[in-house]
């Protein structure tokens, strides 16, 4: 029995099947990809017309690469992709820009556990598009969408995943204002969230934050910049959080995180652990 003839052999395309082949099957182990365990789809592994077929639906043009989104995945149609043969190479030359940062901490707040905000992205179900899986196809959509150095990842529903059409680049005070979690302030009787509050005061958002943060009442979260708002007092004593600590031994970090908790007076400089009863208080909005 004949097999029918695909007249494909002299084409590029082909060739560009053919070289997938053999970096999963090839008969010498050791030319293999990175002596990998690849593989390819059953739809494409002995049919190059499938994969032609593909390929011309799928952007497909002379000169541009086939590659993977997901590195430790096989090739078959949802994990590859046709990009441009210096936007494949495999050192793109941006690892230590902030773009790369940006999407290195995308990738771990909806896949590493161990992150302690891992809760309210990939504890929810939160995930990153296969497509962003690959950090080239990912920086090829930031700069035809806007991104700047001053610019954040804002997803549109913070219940939806990242993907191209749930994100935008936004500034730290829209990004604040999409949160679900938004935090409401009442200065003067008239409640607004953090970042409006920011907005309409021109003070930065971080400064704001940090002051309810720290303890400053309500008639101070709008002074001035550089006004010293998270004066302590202790036993009618008024100082500031980090000479607390520096004239206690503690550290800074402890006394925060205690104060947040709730904690007053004296116990906020007690050494050791407190015992379970201020352990247990709630911490609360200023």
């Amino acid at each position: 029995m004949f097999v029918k003839k695909h007249g494909l052999s002299k084409t590029k395309i082909y060739k560009v099947w053919k070289t997938i082949r053999l970096k999963c099957y090839g008969s010498n182990i050791d030319n293999r990809y990175k002596g990998e365990d690849l593989w390819i789809c059953k739809e494409w592994k002995d049919d190059p017309v499938a994969f032609v077929n593909w390929a011309k639906e799928n952007g497909y043009e002379e000169g541009l690469q086939l590659v993977r989104k997901d590195k430790n995945k096989g090739f078959y149609p949802e994990n590859c992709v046709f990009l441009q043969k210096e936007e494949t190479t495999k050192t793109h030359g941006m690892r230590y820009s902030r773009l790369y940062r940006i999407w290195t901490l995308m990738n771990q707040r909806c896949t590493n556990q161990k992150l302690s905000y891992y809760e309210r992205y990939g504890g929810r179900g939160i995930q990153v598009c296969e497509e962003w899986k690959t950090f080239e196809v990912f920086a090829k959509w930031a700069n035809k969408n806007g991104y700047r150095e001053d610019l954040s990842i804002d997803r549109i529903d913070p219940n939806g995943n990242y993907e191209p059409n749930n994100c935008k680049w936004s500034t730290e005070i829209e990004q604040a204002r999409n949160k679900r979690t938004s935090r409401f302030v009442t200065i003067n009787g008239e409640s607004k969230t953090v970042a409006e509050w920011a907005e309409t005061s021109k003070i930065p958002y971080k400064t704001l934050q940090r002051r309810i943060d720290t303890g400053c009442k309500e008639e101070n979260l709008l002074a001035s910049k550089g006004y010293q708002h998270n004066l302590l007092e202790i036993n009618g004593v008024r100082k500031t959080m980090n000479t607390w600590a520096k004239e206690s031994g503690l550290p800074f970090s402890t006394i925060k995180r205690r104060f947040e908790k709730g904690i007053r007076g004296r116990d906020l400089l007690a050494k050791g652990r407190l015992g379970k009863k201020h352990d247990n208080q709630l911490s609360f909005d200023l």
